[in-house]
């Protein structure tokens, strides 16, 4: 009987699953704002190294660096492992999951991070490109519109969700098991955003500043969400 997984396989799965957790970890956040700007992140706001939490500490461009970061943090495992193990249908989750775990709780700055967001978005991206065409839409509208950091987060990752259905339906580029997937990470994010949600409905969640008035300029941005 030959074995489920080659010796090689097997090295791949190890060093993708280790590797996504590390490059999760890396704490783009913190790091933008101590090098770039001599600031702690963590003795701001939410006290998250996360992309909003940038914003209120160190501005706009920096919140700008920090997300992209944390999306390619997703983006980049994920789409190895679907490269390099597509016949090994759980190994990419595993990836994704990690990825977003090393983000939210990084070993290099005391199991501390953000929520998530901006890295499970990364991960979908590339396991399930399609959903993308609703999720990133819905939430860029939300946060335009509404001005709720935490909103347009998990408006985006229901978007996902919904764009991952609606291909599902049509039979393009989607299957169940992506749908599935998508419907893990909006779990995650909503557990996340648990005490966010509490004050959208107490109706005392703090806005970003008008966008005629994002001079950079950090004080009335939301409690952060990511």
């Amino acid at each position: 009987m030959e074995p489920l997984v080659t010796v090689v396989e097997g090295v791949q799965i190890a060093c993708l699953t280790v590797g996504a957790y590390l490059f999760g970890a890396i704490p783009v956040g913190w790091l933008v704002c101590r090098v770039g700007f001599g600031v702690d992140i963590f003795q701001h706001g939410s006290g998250r190294s996360g992309t909003t939490n940038v914003y209120r500490a160190a501005g706009k461009g920096a919140a700008i660096i920090v997300f992209c970061g944390d999306l390619l943090k997703g983006f980049v495992p994920a789409l190895l492992a679907r490269v390099l193990v597509a016949e090994f249908q759980l190994v990419p989750v595993m990836v994704a999951v990690l990825a977003t775990v090393g983000h939210n709780w990084s070993v290099f700055i005391g199991l501390r991070g953000g929520r998530g967001v901006a890295t499970s978005w990364g991960s979908v991206m590339a396991l399930v490109p399609a959903a993308a065409l609703v999720g990133i839409p819905l939430g860029l509208l939300t946060v335009v519109i509404g001005r709720y950091v935490s909103l347009a987060s998990l408006a985006g990752a229901v978007g996902f969700l919904i764009g991952g259905i609606i291909f599902y339906a049509l039979g393009f580029g989607v299957d169940g098991f992506g749908v599935a997937l998508i419907a893990g990470f909006v779990i995650f994010l909503f557990s996340q955003h648990l005490d966010n949600l509490q004050r959208l409905i107490a109706g005392n969640e703090r806005r970003l500043a008008p966008w005629t008035d994002m001079s950079g300029s950090r004080d009335s941005s939301d409690h952060g969400s990511s």
